[in-house]
């Protein structure tokens, strides 16, 4: 769970830059910042997700 964490901890950091401008270019007319945002978004909320489930089960396991 720890590894999906970090995993999608750093999709998230590659979809802020992406959303910053910082990385990619326009494909043809079409920006590529609002994509970059939902994996964002998406990638810290699952992050969150799976820190959450790890430590309950951590936890759990202690009591």
């Amino acid at each position: 769970m720890l590894i999906f964490a970090l995993l999608f901890a750093a999709l998230g950091v590659v979809g802020a830059l992406v959303g910053l401008g910082e990385l990619g270019h326009p494909i043809g007319a079409h920006g590529v910042q609002s994509y970059g945002w939902g994996l964002t978004v998406n990638a810290i909320a699952l992050a969150v997700y799976f820190l959450f489930v790890w430590t309950r089960r951590f936890h759990d396991r202690r009591t």
